[in-house]
C-alpha cells in the first residue's frame, strides 16, 4: 500500500512538473514573439526611422517582462527543493523592512496614481531576509497594478494572536477591483490570473502569489485573502515574532 501510495505520488508530483513546464513555456512565447519579430523589422528596415524609438521601447519592456518571468520560475524552483527552508535564520525587522519595500515601489506608486502608505509595530521574526522581503513586495505590487488611478494601498505590521500565541500580522490592503469567493480559492494557484488581459497589459508573470504563499509557508506562517471593507482585497500573513 505504501508502494502504491508512493507511486501515485510521484506520477502526481511529474505531471505537475510537466504542466508547469508546458506553462512556463507558453507563457516565455509571447514576449519572445515581439522582441523577435520587433528586431527583425528593424534589421530588415522596415521601420520608419521615426517609429524606431518607440520599437525599442517595446523590446525593452517585453525583455523585462521575459527577465520577471525567469526570475519567478527561478525563485519558485528553489522553493521547492527547499533551499530557503534550510537557509540560515536571522532576526528581521518587518516594520523597516515594510518601510524599504514602500520606498523602493513609491515610484511606481506614483505612476500608477496610487497612494502607498504603511504603519505598525517595530516586530521582529527569524527568517530569510531577502524572501520576506520578495514576499512583502509582490504584494504591494500586486495591490498598486489592480488598484484604479486615485487609489490607495496600504501595509500594517502588528500583533495578532494565533492559537493564543502572540505573532506578527502583515496586512496588505488595496482598494482595487476585488476578487469573488470562487477566485480567492484560487489565487494562489500558478499562472492563475483573475483578468488575463489585464495582467499581461501591467505586466504580471502569474507567479508573484504563489511565490508569497510558499515564502510564508516555510518561514511556519499562514496567508489569507478577504474583500476589504471598502473594496478591494486585504492580504494578511502571519510569522512567528522573535522576541
Amino acid at each position: 500500500l505504501i508502494v502504491l501510495n508512493n507511486v501515485t505520488r510521484f506520477k502526481e508530483l511529474d505531471s505537475a512538473k510537466t504542466n508547469f513546464i508546458s506553462t512556463v513555456s507558453h507563457e516565455m512565447k509571447t514576449p519572445l514573439q515581439v522582441i523577435s519579430g520587433s528586431a527583425e523589422m528593424i534589421a530588415s528596415g522596415l521601420v520608419d526611422p521615426d517609429d524606431i524609438g518607440e520599437f525599442g521601447r517595446r523590446i525593452y519592456l517585453e525583455s523585462q517582462r521575459l527577465r520577471a518571468l525567469i526570475n519567478d520560475v527561478l525563485t519558485l524552483s528553489r522553493l521547492d527543493e527547499s533551499s530557503f527552508a534550510s537557509a540560515e535564520r536571522v532576526p528581521v525587522d518587518m516594520l523597516e523592512l515594510v518601510q524599504r519595500t514602500c520606498e523602493r515601489l513609491r515610484p511606481l506608486a506614483r505612476e500608477h496614481g496610487i497612494e502607498l502608505g504603511f504603519s505598525g509595530a517595530d516586530l521582529r521574526t527569524l527568517g530569510n531576509e531577502a524572501l520576506l522581503e520578495q514576499a512583502v513586495s509582490n504584494l504591494v505590487e500586486n495591490g498598486i497594478r489592480y488598484s484604479d488611478d486615485g487609489g490607495t494601498v496600504n501595509v500594517r505590521v502588528e500583533i495578532e494572536e494565533v492559537s493564543a500565541e502572540p505573532c506578527i500580522a502583515v496586512r496588505v490592503s488595496d482598494d482595487g477591483i476585488g476578487i469573488s469567493e470562487q477566485d480567492r480559492e484560487k489565487i494562489f494557484e500558478r499562472f492563475y490570473r483573475i483578468d488575463k488581459g489585464r495582467s499581461r497589459k501591467l505586466g504580471g508573470t502569474g507567479l508573484g502569489l504563489s511565490i508569497v504563499k510558499n515564502a510564508v509557508v516555510i518561514h511556519g506562517g499562514t496567508i489569507t485573502v478577504r474583500n476589504g471593507e471598502r473594496g478591494g482585497l486585504e492580504f494578511v500573513f502571519t510569522l512567528r515574532k522573535h522576541s
